[in-house]
């Protein structure tokens, strides 16, 4: 986005000769949306072909650029399949049927099998044709031009129990089903069937046509290969997939989870890493050459992957049908990398992208530099490659949920502060403490530990300084106060914060709140030199022409250029910025 340039009516009388607000008088200091807006909930990744992306409850037809919610009369869908501009399925009120993209049609099925399930349907490849079997007893119905072709599998002896029918796939000439009698074939469009191989130790009971037409039975330790027309042709170590989780792409490539393999499961490629931050992979799939993915995070819940090969970054998609556009009162930690990149609730993105990336991140997290640093209890998260990958350390010393400031020494140690107050009987009491670590975050040691109390109708007894941040000359700053001894001693400073939340910005500039009851007192403070200079701005905050309270932002991020960004949004994400720099 370009930069929007804003001349006040303070400036244009400036120019003119004419006198500008004092420091100390609040201007509007405007945020407006700055990033796209960004969906993070939760639905069920079903099934990609080409740029058609289909969820339990949304339906995407330009690979996740534009989001629609599904036809009211399919319900929440639990599975699909796609073939070509038909999207087969089974919807609790229609029963088994077919959704054409091209026209919008939704057809139910007439005369469907009694035993079909939103679990026992299939489709030929070839044809769109619906396969059903019942998963109890023997039998098996394939449909046809003229109606439903009606079959078993044959008895291996008079007294044999029920098959247990598991899956049934087609590869447009021949038919493979599995079962607790074992594998049989048919040739002839499920009006027979034949005994491929009664014997399968350690199979799973899902059943893959590979891009080459052969099938591949896999869920268990050992997977059994079938040639295209569904005899039997060796076996393999079996891919470590899940039951009914695997994809083949058009490609031919398996797809699991977060992970690919092309030959087979001898070797995988991972689509998601994020180091030692845990990141789930739910399910996966392919379409269109791409790869989708829908991962999980303790932290931030789901997301909807696209990943158009195996190391590039992944780009999030969901857009759904809101755009975002509400500022709400509280948002996600927002940092912004040395290299401009913001990182926001476990995705990134950098100044004029179309899209989101993945880029999972702690609950909690901080940057300094080139140095990201996160809390997610119970340990603590490092990284030095803008998120990519993340380090943990479980700590000692210092507890996971104490930290609520981050900054990098000179000497390269990473300091955490945090700062408590109480009301007690006795009178107010309020603690600061600053941790130190040499080793990443494996230990720390308390570097700044100081407590003051009021007594009741009394005076304040004591220091106790809310650290900040450090200033590139080695500075420690406070919100009243700047120490030049790693807080050995402190210089107190004129500013008017009241201990609490306080930003230092990159050129060092210190920007204080100072809650108060009506949004136009509750203002944002710019002093100069990190708080030992002069105030140079006060600042009411303003958002879609109404006033919100400063001490809400949280977490604030600054450019260069002294711009403002915030994150906002529940459950959409957006990056707001000021349309003028504070600093």
């Amino acid at each position: 986005m370009k930069p929007i340039v804003v001349v006040t009516l303070a400036a244009a009388l400036a120019a003119c000769g004419e006198p500008g607000p004092t420091p100390s008088t609040p201007q509007r200091l405007v945020l407006e949306r700055w990033s796209p807006p960004q969906h993070t909930s939760y639905d069920v990744f079903l099934a990609a072909r080409g740029d058609v992306i289909v969820m339990s409850r949304r339906i995407s037809r330009d690979g996740g650029a534009t989001w629609s919610k599904l036809d009211p009369q399919l319900g929440e869908l639990p599975r699909v399949a796609i073939t070509g501009s038909i999207v087969a399925t089974f919807a609790t009120q229609i029963g088994l049927s077919r959704w054409d993209l091209a026209t919008d049609v939704i057809a139910p099925l007439t005369g469907e099998p009694a035993f079909a399930t939103d679990r026992t349907w299939r489709i030929d490849p070839m044809t769109g044709r619906f396969i059903v079997f019942d998963a109890i007893e023997n039998r098996i119905a394939v449909e046809g031009t003229a109606g439903w072709t009606m079959s078993v599998l044959p008895q291996p002896s008079p007294t044999e129990t029920k098959p247990y029918i598991k899956d049934i796939e087609s590869n447009g000439s021949a038919l493979v089903a599995t079962s607790g009698w074992g594998v049989h074939r048919s040739t002839d469009g499920g009006m027979t069937w034949q005994l491929v191989t009664a014997s399968i130790p350690n199979a799973g009971r899902d059943v893959l046509v590979l891009g080459d037409r052969r099938f591949l039975l896999v869920g268990g330790t050992t997977a059994y290969v079938f040639d295209v027309a569904g005899q039997a042709a060796g076996t393999i170590a079996g891919p470590a997939v899940v039951d009914n989780e695997a994809t083949v792409c058009d490609d031919g490539a398996i797809i699991t989870r977060g992970k690919v393999t092309r030959d087979l499961g001898a070797t995988w490629q991972p689509l998601i890493g994020s180091g030692d931050l845990e990141l789930i992979a739910e399910r996966g799939g392919c379409g269109g050459g791409h790869y989708w993915v829908l991962a999980r995070s303790t932290a931030w819940g789901y997301r909807l992957v696209r990943f158009d090969a195996p190391g590039t970054p992944g780009v999030v998609a969901g857009n759904w049908e809101d755009t975002g556009s509400a500022f709400g009162s509280g948002g996600p930690p927002i940092v912004r990398g040395a290299d401009g990149t913001f990182l926001v609730a476990g995705m990134a993105w950098a100044d004029g992208a179309e899209s989101w990336t993945l880029r999972e991140s702690p609950a909690r997290i901080w940057a300094d530099g080139d140095t990201l640093f996160g809390v997610a209890k119970p340990k603590f998260f490092t990284s030095h490659d803008a998120g990519m990958t993340w380090t943990a350390a479980t700590g000692t010393g210092l507890q996971a949920d104490d930290p609520e400031a981050f900054a990098r020494g000179l000497d390269g140690s990473m300091l955490v502060g945090r700062f408590t107050g109480d009301k007690l009987a006795t009178g107010d009491v309020w603690h600061a403490t600053v941790w130190r670590s040499t080793d990443e975050g494996t230990t720390w040691t308390t570097a700044y530990d100081a407590m003051a109390t009021r007594p009741e109708g009394g005076a304040i007894e004591g220091e106790a300084h809310r650290f900040v941040g450090v200033t590139d000359k080695g500075a420690w700053i406070a919100t009243d106060a700047v120490s030049e001894d790693a807080g050995a001693s402190w210089k107190t400073t004129g500013v008017k914060g009241d201990r609490s939340l306080a930003f230092l910005t990159t050129r060092g500039s210190l920007v204080t709140t100072l809650p108060a009851s009506t949004a136009d007192k509750d203002l944002w403070r710019v002093y100069d030199d990190a708080g030992l200079g002069e105030l140079q701005a006060t600042y009411a905050i303003e958002v879609d022409g109404a006033l919100t309270p400063a001490s809400q932002l949280r977490s604030v991020a600054f450019d260069d250029a002294g711009y403002a960004y915030v994150a906002r949004g529940a459950p959409y994400v957006q990056v707001w910025r000021s349309t003028t720099p504070i600093d």
